[in-house]
């Protein structure tokens, strides 16, 4: 008898055993594919976010109005849809990948990895990349706010604002310095040529510059001892200040400036073209 008991006592504890391994290597690997799951869905976010810089990166090379446009778009329709609660957010996404069936139909710029950027925007307008980075925006938002509920801010926040905010003031600023050294980079050519060949009376003088498209001529602040030059761009229409102080030395400091119209108040311009 102790025999059969001993034989039964080996047989149930081998079933343990086998019944604790077995159910160790199902949650081996349900944890297993939970990691993989989670990587993957890491994976295609980290894909939709580059894909977002890139089309945001063209909307700023366009300019920077239409990069803040499309932020400014961006946050909107991610706030309504949270306003709209659970069932909202599910709505849009669900017709988010109707629309886009596979990640990579979220892909915009189609060219190989080494052509230049600037090539895309020969071949999309600027509407189709707004709307591209509308849609890629709503997607990570809403994505991000049915993962994280309220325990995290939203994808697009008041710090984030903030940094679209200071971007877009550092782009315009470029553009801004970018066209005055271009305009005065005209009006040493103009000086250089009528210094020149110019009548007498025009020469080592103030000369002034007016084109279709800029307007330049010498101006001057109160107590400065800077020469300045106030210029006035059209299409599209802004003004800017250059001024240059020759030190003792022989260095030359030069200065750039946004301006008003009547050039009586000026801010300066701290982003390099």
């Amino acid at each position: 008898m102790w025999e059969y008991l001993g034989i039964a006592t080996a047989f149930v504890l081998g079933w343990t055993i086998r019944n604790w391994a077995a159910k160790a290597e199902r949650g081996a690997a349900a944890l297993a594919l939970s990691d993989k799951a989670r990587d993957l869905d890491e994976a295609e976010s980290r894909y939709l976010q580059t894909h977002q810089r890139e089309v945001a990166n063209l909307l700023l090379t366009i300019g920077p109005e239409p990069m803040e446009k499309a932020y400014r778009k961006a946050r909107r329709r991610q706030d309504d849809a949270i306003a709209g609660g659970p069932a909202r957010i599910e709505a849009e996404l669900t017709a988010l990948s109707h629309k886009y069936p596979f990640f990579r139909d979220f892909e915009k710029i189609g060219t190989r990895h080494f052509v230049p950027y600037s090539d895309a925007l020969d071949h999309w307008p600027e509407d189709d990349l707004v709307d591209r980075y509308l849609d890629i925006s709503q997607w990570l938002a809403l994505s991000f706010r049915k993962k994280h509920g309220n325990n995290l801010p939203p994808f697009f926040d008041d710090e984030d604002q903030k940094v679209i905010e200071r971007i877009v003031q550092q782009e315009r600023d470029r553009k801004l310095r970018r066209r005055i050294e271009a305009a005065m980079e005209l009006h040493r050519l103009f000086s250089t040529t009528v210094d020149r060949y110019g009548q007498e009376q025009f020469k080592h003088g103030a000369v002034s510059l007016e084109t279709g498209e800029v307007s330049i001529r010498r101006g001057a602040t109160p107590y400065s001892p800077e020469i300045e030059y106030w210029i006035s761009f059209r299409e599209p229409e802004d003004y800017g200040v250059y001024s240059f102080f020759v030190h003792d030395d022989g260095r030359i400091s030069r200065s750039y400036y946004q301006s008003n119209a009547d050039f009586t108040h000026k801010v300066y311009l701290t982003a390099r073209g």
